[in-house]
């Protein structure tokens, strides 16, 4: 019998988090904690049907995952983009950059308008959400709520996908970005929250 694309895929994913994992002096561990969060991603990343089907999502949107601080968040989307280097899978290719690194960006280029229009284009992981700086600009300002704006248009108008993750609920991004970002996640977002201990020794 034919394997599934989600089981294709896992077989792919956990040799490659294993080596992930190995070179940082770790061992890839799934468990009780991460077992459903690890099905979620490789659902969507094989493209899997059933992750509309059987899980509820939506393939056409990005995902943000959203829990505590050492789940395992931002390694599995490092996994997931080796895994698109090593196998040169098209749709798994999207740019990472960490939240603080664009405000970062930001704060340093004279041209402050080429970054919030860079990072309004095309398939990017944004780790790390909510623990950026308050950009500085003749005053201050949470760019991220410009940047997520304008991709909620890119995303409606191109389809085009951005995945996060970050330490706050989501009651707390609503807090921070407001209602407006908030409402566009909603259209914008596979949603997945993964709890439990830190991993990292």
């Amino acid at each position: 019998m034919k394997d599934s694309p989600t089981n294709t895929f896992k077989k792919i994913f956990n040799e490659e988090a294993e080596n992930y994992f190995e070179k940082l002096g770790r061992h890839f561990v799934i468990d009780e904690s991460n077992r459903n969060y690890f099905n979620f991603l490789c659902y969507y990343f094989s493209e899997d049907i059933k992750f509309e089907e059987e899980l509820g999502g939506s393939l056409k949107k990005g995902l943000m995952v959203f829990g505590d601080v050492g789940t395992g968040k931002s390694s599995s989307f490092n996994i997931i983009q080796n895994i698109s280097k090593k196998y040169k899978v098209r749709h798994l290719r999207f740019m990472k950059m960490t939240a603080n690194e664009v405000v970062t960006k930001y704060n340093e280029t004279p041209a402050k308008d080429s970054v919030i229009r860079y990072c309004s284009k095309g398939t990017i992981y944004f780790d790390d959400l909510g623990s950026e700086t308050i950009a500085s600009n003749f005053g201050i300002e949470d760019i991220f709520i410009r940047i997520l704006e304008l991709r909620y248009n890119e995303f409606i108008e191109k389809g085009t996908k951005t995945f996060l993750t970050t330490n706050y609920t989501l009651d707390e991004i609503y807090e921070r970005y407001g209602v407006r970002v908030f409402d566009r996640f909603k259209e914008m977002f596979n949603f997945f929250e993964i709890r439990g201990e830190s991993r990292r020794v």
